[in-house]
């Protein structure tokens, strides 16, 4: 099993639309290619956890890396790994500049909840670390 996070940017003003889209594309495909997942989304970043088969997580990056909607595209970890995700397909989080700071704990509770037990410690950091640089 490979896991793979990578940070993007993007469009600071992503519409609502767009990034339901996005999530709607990236769920039907990543059904279709057993890819698990999160997304994340703050004005002008997305970070996102893909974690499958190898061939499958190598193919659904590349074709990510060359979506115009993103630049900027930077693995942070590549690795053999269980799956963290289970059977979440895609989850989604739409994180606001400027929110409620505890916007991002109840965020880290849903993956918490979500994460198979004896899941990296490093994807909850990553995943922190990504909302205090955007935020």
């Amino acid at each position: 099993m490979r896991q793979l996070l990578y940070a993007s940017n993007t469009s600071r003003d992503q519409s609502d639309l767009v990034l339901d889209n996005i999530l709607a594309s990236s769920r039907k495909n990543n059904v279709k290619a057993g890819i698990t997942g999160v997304l994340l989304y703050i004005e002008g970043g997305f970070m996102q956890i893909l974690e499958g088969d190898a061939p499958a997580v190598t193919e659904t990056y590349d074709r990510i890396s060359k979506d115009r909607r993103h630049w900027n595209t930077t693995v942070l970890l590549d690795r053999d790994a269980s799956r963290a995700f289970g059977d979440w397909s895609m989850g989604f989080t739409r994180l606001v500049k400027d929110s409620d700071p505890g916007a991002f704990a109840l965020t880290e509770d849903a993956i918490h909840g979500r994460l198979k037990s004896g899941a990296s410690a490093e994807i909850v950091t990553l995943l922190r670390t990504f909302y205090r640089v955007n935020s």
